[in-house]
């Protein structure tokens, strides 16, 4: 796989940019992503919490481990 196409590799290049991250218990968290490290441990800052798509409840920073997260969705910022 090419240096540029790793999913960490990724992550690292949309650092300030607003993603959704789906935890392996089923919580979705929504916000702008401003720390990464090696073991894809992730800091957010204005995150909301969602359930079902809906907003649950609102905080300032989140830390979420890496060895919990399922997925991470990074939005266009082009938009």
């Amino acid at each position: 796989m090419e240096p540029s196409k790793r999913p960490l590799n990724l992550l690292i290049r949309n650092i300030n940019n607003n993603v959704t991250i789906k935890l392996k218990n089923g919580a979705e968290y929504k916000g702008r992503m401003v720390q990464c490290d090696g073991y894809m441990n992730i800091i957010m800052e204005r995150a909301t919490e969602l359930h079902n798509g809906k907003p649950a409840a609102t905080y300032g920073n989140v830390f979420i481990r890496g060895n919990n997260i399922l997925f991470v969705q990074v939005e266009d910022s082009r938009k």
